[in-house]
């Protein structure tokens, strides 16, 4: 990929990874050598992404948004009581910097999960893949807490908050589903047990619950935005998989590139990361302003919930 003539004769890569973006992008492309694929698809482009995106991140903190996750689960072991967790979660996030206190409290642990019980467990699923030359994926969930109501639209398809919020989370490599609140549970009860009924309290609005995870009808509902994130494992595993060599037309095993056993802590770092742009927007879209002064002040007339 050196865009200079050199002088050593670097051999080709023609044996594609299943899972990787390694297949489709040679055909895609014409090319005679994975590399420029490998390259290109590597997630090491997060890097930038998440230096790039720290400054909208600085923008919402000056408005009290704060962002922040946590890992669930890696591989088959998850964090199962989870009304001991929320409580964790909701004694974090009211404190001065909210969803990201939830961070710092998940950095104390090496796989960024608030349920020290299961912490041990995790760390041992992935010394097992590692042992066995193999790789495992998980879930964290993204938390965005101090949202006024009504960031976001309903009126077109493309301004709703939710699509555009998936469309980041999706863009993260080896990121294979995302959903809003317990989307995927919610699905599975009537409608009685899901939506958060409405009260109110000293003339303010709230809600006892969040299953909605934050966003209603594409726009947010004054609640903290809570998005759960599958990542799948990552596509290079040691001791490789069946694949063919694409210039012989002959099978083999799928080599090996340097690469992480698990990068679901890693990747929750980057989800928190690239969602913050789309909520600056959000922001920018709905208060303006030509300066920060001017923003805050704007800003100062939104309106917010009890939560």
């Amino acid at each position: 990929m050196s865009i200079e003539e050199i002088d050593d004769v670097i051999e080709k890569i023609t044996v594609p990874r299943p899972g990787h973006a390694d297949l489709a992008g040679y055909f895609k492309y014409g090319f005679d050598d994975i590399r420029d694929v490998i390259e290109r698809a590597s997630a090491r482009e997060t890097a930038i992404r998440v230096a790039c995106c720290s400054i909208a991140r600085k923008l919402l903190e000056e408005m009290g948004i704060f962002i922040g996750s946590h890992v669930v689960q890696i591989g088959y072991v998850k964090v199962e009581d989870r009304n001991k967790l929320d409580k964790k979660i909701q004694k974090l996030i009211h404190k001065p910097k909210g969803a990201f206190e939830v961070s710092l409290s998940a950095d104390e642990s090496e796989v960024r999960c608030l349920d020290k019980s299961v912490e041990k467990k995790m760390k041992e699923v992935i010394k097992n893949a590692m042992k066995n030359g193999d790789t495992v994926g998980g879930v964290f969930e993204v938390i965005v807490t101090g949202l006024p109501i009504g960031l976001g639209s309903y009126v077109q398809w493309d301004r709703r908050l939710d699509g555009l919020l998936a469309q980041v989370i999706m863009s993260i490599q080896a990121v294979k589903g995302v959903e809003i609140g317990p989307a995927f549970e919610n699905a599975t009860k009537f409608g009685s047990e899901v939506h958060d009924e409405i009260f109110v309290k000293n003339g303010k609005i709230y809600r006892k619950t969040n299953r909605a995870g934050g966003i209603e009808g594409g726009m947010t509902n004054g609640q903290p935005i809570v998005l759960r994130v599958a990542m799948k494992p990552i596509s290079t595993v040691i001791k490789g998989l069946n694949s063919v060599d694409l210039k012989k037309l002959k099978p083999v095993k799928s080599r090996y590139e340097r690469s992480d056993f698990c990068a679901v802590p890693s990747a929750s770092i980057i989800a928190e990361s690239v969602i913050a742009p789309v909520i600056a927007n959000a922001v920018l879209e709905k208060f303006g302003g030509d300066s920060l002064k001017e923003l805050k002040k704007n800003y100062k007339g939104a309106i917010f919930a009890l939560w």
